[in-house]
């Protein structure tokens, strides 16, 4: 019974591993677009043109924000290399896993057996 307890606990421990990496990969993918999105969104919360063609003039508590708005902006397009990487990396995560599932259930069956 000690040991079913064992194998229940590095099963959970496994399965948050699981998701810890797919939740990584997911951001490391889309943070791009989330970083150029919220500079478009505080740009228009300031009443601030925020586009690709330059920085333009945005003050905030006293300050110019533009060319910091301009330049997270334009990292949105980072995504054209992040966004297949991500992907990459999310099916070889896939691949590790079925195959170490596959490997952990040979051993198994060759123990029972």
């Amino acid at each position: 019974m000690a040991e079913r307890g064992i194998h229940s606990a590095c099963a959970r421990r496994g399965l948050w591993t699981f998701f810890g990496v797919q939740a990584g990969i997911l951001l490391f993918a889309i943070a791009p677009v989330v970083i150029a999105v919220a500079a478009g969104q505080l740009g228009n919360a300031l009443g601030c043109r925020v586009d690709e063609s330059g920085a333009y003039a945005c003050p905030l508590w006293g300050m110019d924000i533009g060319e910091a708005l301009y330049s997270a902006g334009v990292f949105g397009w980072l995504t054209l290399a992040t966004l297949p990487a991500g992907a990459l990396l999310w099916l070889a995560h896939i691949g590790y896993t079925v195959i170490a599932l596959l490997r952990r259930r040979l051993r198994r069956g060759a123990q029972q057996g």
